[in-house]
């Protein structure tokens, strides 16, 4: 009966992202799919290897689309802008047509 398993390749080995079903030394057929959609991440250590093991940006998106949501009110481009602005550079990053910014 076909399994569907999810593995990441990792100096040179396939490493599965769950355990699997088999005995020590049985042989297997495997028929490779890149870029399927990736199961979450279990944890935090496999979620991390996946995105090491990526080996075109392809890979590593459906790798990162993978991560858990974290909940923070960090703004990445407000923190830019205002780094942009502490070194003494005046222009905007952004056009003044930024979401949540008014002129």
């Amino acid at each position: 009966m076909p399994t569907t398993i999810f593995a990441i390749y990792q100096d040179g080995v396939l490493r599965p992202t769950q355990p699997l079903l088999l005995t020590e030394g049985e042989t297997v057929a495997l028929t490779l799919v890149r870029n399927a959609s990736l199961p979450p991440a279990q944890n935090e250590d496999e979620h991390v290897a996946r995105i090491r093991a990526a080996r075109t940006l392809d890979e590593w998106i459906a790798a990162a689309d993978t991560a858990p949501v974290e909940d923070s009110d960090y703004d990445l481009p407000e923190a830019l802008e205002a780094n942009r602005l502490f070194s003494g550079d005046r222009r905007p990053l952004f056009g003044l047509e930024r979401e949540g910014t008014a002129s």
